[in-house]
């Protein structure tokens, strides 16, 4: 629906508008009161959609918003929030780049006596390099050696199924994975993209650790659950295989492997395209 606001009551972080000669409060969800309400005051125009949910509060039962997809000072004129705007924004930054490079880590887990200075090291890399929509130029997928430890939690090694023997005889060095990432992004500049932020903080942890300069930069990275809640006004982080199931309509089994994760990470990617 498309009104002007009638009147705001900011100690209860209700809008109000008129409707057929009636007055009718609308109230938000934590998470988008602190977001959108600073935005709202009698005379602004919003563009926004209710769920079936009413709430009561004191006298008087209030709708619940779903979600705004514009908010537009008349005087002055200024759009403080506009859901097409961004939704074509995304299309135009993700048709932007040629290669794109699907990452994913897994990475110790501290035991269970672990104090609070415990810090995760990756021991596990995923990539998939591709054009958008395109052909997978190359793939990979390995284990990497922890620094500080010469051992596996038993929580690593249970989630990530994991026999100790078999990981320290295939694991390489970090300096492989470091100069193989290197090599990809002199030749292919990759727009990174990842499912979350843990990837991007594990590798930028990483750098640290191995006393390496940093070879990517934050705004590298595309984190697509991100654009998936922004896109699809999602109140909740969306599972990566639980998206892989909504596109293809088939379960894709999950491992907690990183060559796994980076490969569905594409094919959501792609499904996300062609639905935009």
């Amino acid at each position: 629906m498309r009104k002007i606001i009638h009147s705001v009551d900011p100690k209860l972080k209700i809008f109000y508008m008129i409707f057929n000669g009636r007055k009718l409060g609308f109230y938000m969800t934590n998470r988008l009161s602190k977001t959108f309400f600073p935005y709202l005051r009698k005379g602004v125009l919003i563009d926004f959609e209710i769920t079936a949910r009413m709430k009561k509060i004191g006298n008087m039962k209030y709708y619940q918003v779903a979600h705004f997809n514009q908010i537009i000072s008349l005087q002055p004129y200024v759009v403080h929030y506009d859901l097409y705007k961004l939704r074509e924004d995304m299309r135009t930054v993700l048709a932007s780049n040629k290669y794109y490079l699907f990452i994913d880590f897994e990475m110790t887990m501290p035991g269970y006596r672990d104090r609070d200075c415990f810090k995760s090291e990756i021991i596990q890399v995923g990539y998939v390099l591709s054009e958008a929509k395109g052909n997978i130029i190359l793939q990979d997928g390995y284990y990497i050696l922890p620094k500080e430890r010469r051992t596996l939690s038993r929580r690593t090694k249970r989630f990530l199924k994991l026999e100790e023997e078999t990981f320290f005889n295939e694991a390489t060095e970090y300096e492989n994975f470091y100069q193989k990432l290197q090599d990809i992004i002199n030749i292919y500049q990759p727009k990174f993209v990842c499912w979350g932020k843990n990837d991007v903080t594990a590798l930028n942890d990483s750098y640290e650790f191995h006393d390496k300069k940093r070879l990517t930069l934050d705004q590298d990275f595309i984190d697509l659950l991100k654009l998936h809640k922004d896109y699809f006004n999602l109140r909740d982080d969306l599972g990566l295989f639980k998206a892989y199931k909504t596109y293809y309509q088939v379960d894709f089994e999950q491992a907690h492997d990183a060559k796994d994760d980076a490969l569905v990470t594409k094919y959501v990617f792609d499904a996300f395209l062609d639905y935009m």
